[in-house]
């Protein structure tokens, strides 16, 4: 389930480039405002396989803003009008909630520290689900994060480690991740155990690395001292048909709530060249 959501202001406004917790939190809000307890219950619980599992997923992703028109400079865009992004997910409480509060309010807030921004929505449009086959080139509509536990550098306990597709030695875990990553999902949403066994596959499309120079990775400063590495660029995958369609719906990779893993499908190689 999917929808492209555009909305305008009525003055030109500035947005900085890290506004992903801002706007992970204004569909938190439009959630909230169809059902108080459901939102609490995304933002402070989520879904999980069993009673027993540590996993909770929100089974939801957006994409990064598109912005009309806009200047850019180094710390962000100024001029901003209307506003586009799209919001994906499987779950259809989850959808059923941000329609009901986009339709009721009829306008969503970003909230910065050194300015308010409010649009008013103008179109919610449902996005038609493609098929899903074992083999499929996707372009990152927001980028990709995956991470690792690894020890403290003081020793003292562990913390989370973004791990570097680039890095050789990072390589093989971040592909694994994303497999037993969606592998989860698809257990947490349908409350069984996945019992698939074909090939998997993950690959950044590498004359796109060799054309960027290997410039595909983003550091998103998300929410104060949180900073998360996380890659965006064309990618082919090879899996089963029903773990690509989770990674479709809810995201691939990590923190899609917050808005990284959202894809669409290639269909001509002008979608790849316009990342």
């Amino acid at each position: 389930m999917r929808l492209k959501i555009s909305a305008s202001s009525e003055r030109a406004v500035f947005i900085p480039v890290n506004y992903q917790y801002q706007l992970h939190g204004s569909i938190y809000n439009l959630i909230q405002q169809s059902n108080r307890q459901y939102a609490d219950f995304l933002h402070n619980t989520g879904f999980s396989a069993d009673r027993t599992s540590m996993k909770k997923y929100k089974l939801f992703t957006f994409s990064r803003l598109k912005f009309f028109p806009f200047k850019f400079r180094g710390n962000g865009f100024y001029g901003v009008r209307r506003i586009e992004f799209v919001f994906s997910t499987a779950a259809e409480k989850n959808y059923e909630h941000l329609v009901y509060g986009l339709f009721s309010g009829g306008s969503m807030e970003l909230n910065f520290s050194e300015n308010h921004c409010r649009f008013t929505v103008e179109q919610v449009e449902s996005r038609r689900e493609p098929s899903f086959e074992d083999r499929m080139k996707m372009l990152c509509l927001s980028p990709i994060a995956v991470s690792t536990s690894r020890e403290k550098g003081d020793g003292n306990g562990l913390e989370a480690h973004f791990l570097d597709y680039l890095n050789p030695a990072e390589k093989d875990k971040f592909c694994e991740n994303i497999q037993h990553n969606l592998i989860h999902k698809y257990e947490t949403l349908y409350r069984r155990k996945y019992e698939g066994d074909r090939k998997f596959l993950f690959r950044f499309d590498p004359d796109y690395l060799v054309e960027r120079q290997g410039k595909i990775s983003k550091l998103i400063h998300f929410k104060n001292d949180i900073r998360i590495k996380a890659f965006k660029a064309p990618f082919t995958i090879e899996a089963d048909p029903e773990l690509i369609k989770i990674g479709y719906q809810c995201g691939f990779g990590e923190k899609n709530s917050a808005g990284f893993g959202c894809v669409e499908l290639v269909r001509t190689q002008r979608d790849a060249e316009g990342l």
